[in-house]
């Protein structure tokens, strides 16, 4: 639906309750990425609300309850089940037949020596998407019975919201379409039942999670706000000499919780979910630097080495990623030679780049072009996981291609180095503050 921008000028005394509960009534909340206060009202179904300053989401109104959210995770349930308890995929050349699953895939990247890429596939493809679908079902199932949620709910909740970017189950997908594409001129490939199932858990996780954020007002179950909690926010803008002035959470001396959105009067753990809260990212600068560096020194070996190698009839040549994307585009295959160059080199410069040059607007305190500068960072951390596609595309490849003298594929050590470039491209992107960037413009002029 079309947007809707609260700017937050001159703003009532209102409640602050939890963003979950924003559709029953107005609430005062803060941009995660600018810190801008405002001052949300409901919304006709279908819209959304931008923050008036950097453009992020803030709320959407699209109420599904807790029947339809608990309905998706347990499809998700069962269907992950069937996709762990058949064949992904089977191919046939020369006579013999290879099939493969999920844990085939991650054995033999164990079975290769690649010992910190295999965990790294297991986690994200596996492990992180059954552990966002159980505590999706501790969450709701109580909820839906008209009981409280068991003391361990905060921490669920927010082990739901650490895991979600790092379930990747969409990704993997993609990697399983890339190979079908890959080996059909090679050889016959048959998706089994575990390909569906896996699809319908795609579609059953995303659907369970866009529910969950949109109507089941799981922070508001858990804590409800009381007005001891509330008031002190309302006294404290009160008190303010200027309060037209006020126009972020930080001029407020407000500190936002990133975990379940409450706006505190002091900084720690937050009396709501536990988690801890400070008024910006404690060393943020100089833990993405660190990270950045790191993940720029590891991608050139992960360019240099190769990532795996054919082996046809004994002899077989090792292909780095670039080298991949060359033979794609040597058979014809653009389109899977475009999304390769695309996830596997551009995004993880790009990524690159675009940290670096936030980073340096930070030092520099440079008030240009503020509100395209959070877009760009939006934009890393929503397409930053997508540079995996290659490390799944790889395990699937391993665990399907053994026949032996006919035709094997080996993973090669440059898809270790891979993976930790796009594991600590994405931490640093977590661990920036884009709140910094913003900041500026509450130092005086000189």
């Amino acid at each position: 639906g079309r947007s809707i921008l609260l700017p937050a000028a001159l703003f009532d005394m209102i409640p602050v309750i939890p963003i979950f509960a924003m559709s029953l009534s107005p609430v005062l909340l803060a941009c995660p990425h600018c810190d801008a206060l405002h001052r949300s009202t409901p919304l006709p179904p279908g819209e959304s609300a931008l923050c008036h300053r950097c453009g992020t989401p803030l709320y959407h109104n699209r109420r599904a309850g807790v029947a339809q959210p608990l309905a998706f995770a347990l499809t998700g349930l069962l269907l992950f089940i069937l996709a762990n308890s058949y064949p992904l995929l089977t191919l046939e050349l020369g006579g013999r037949t290879q099939s493969s699953t999920l844990w085939t895939g991650i054995t033999a990247l164990f079975e290769a020596g690649l010992w910190l890429l295999a965990p790294l596939v297991f986690c994200t493809s596996l492990l992180f998407p059954l552990l966002t679908l159980v505590a999706m079902l501790y969450l709701l199932l109580p909820l839906q019975l008209h009981r409280r949620p068991g003391r361990h709910a905060p921490l669920l909740q927010r082990l739901l919201a650490t895991l979600t970017p790092w379930s990747m189950t969409g990704i993997y997908l993609l990697g399983i379409l890339i190979a079908i594409v890959k080996l059909r001129d090679m050889a016959e490939i048959t998706p089994g039942i575990a390909s569906y199932a896996f699809f319908g858990l795609l579609l059953s996780s995303i659907l369970a999670q866009r529910s969950l954020e949109q109507g089941s007002q799981a922070w508001e179950a858990l804590h409800p706000t009381s007005p001891e909690h509330t008031n002190p926010l309302w006294q404290h803008l009160q008190r303010s000499d200027a309060p037209h002035l006020i126009r972020t959470a930080r001029q407020a001396g407000w500190s936002l919780c990133h975990t379940c959105a409450a706006l505190l009067l002091t900084q720690g753990t937050c009396p709501r979910c536990g988690d801890r809260v400070h008024l910006r990212k404690p060393a943020s600068l100089s833990h993405t630097w660190a990270l950045l560096l790191a993940a720029a020194l590891l991608y050139i070996p992960a360019n240099l080495l190769p990532i795996m190698t054919v082996i046809r009839f004994g002899q077989g040549e090792p292909d780095t990623i670039l080298s991949g994307v060359q033979h794609l585009m040597a058979s014809g295959l653009w389109p899977l030679a475009l999304i390769i160059l695309f996830a596997s080199v551009l995004v993880p410069l790009m990524k690159l780049a675009v940290l670096t040059f936030l980073l340096l607007s930070v030092h520099y305190q440079t008030k240009w072009r503020l509100r395209e500068r959070t877009t760009l960072y939006r934009v890393i951390e929503l397409f930053g996981h997508w540079s995996m596609v290659d490390i799944f595309l790889l395990a699937v490849l391993t665990a399907l291609v053994q026949l032996g003298s006919l035709t094997t594929i080996e993973p090669g050590n440059g898809a270790t180095f891979f993976g930790m470039v796009v594991v600590l491209t994405m931490l640093a992107t977590r661990r920036f503050d884009p709140r910094l960037m913003w900041d500026v413009l509450e130092k005086p002029e000189k």
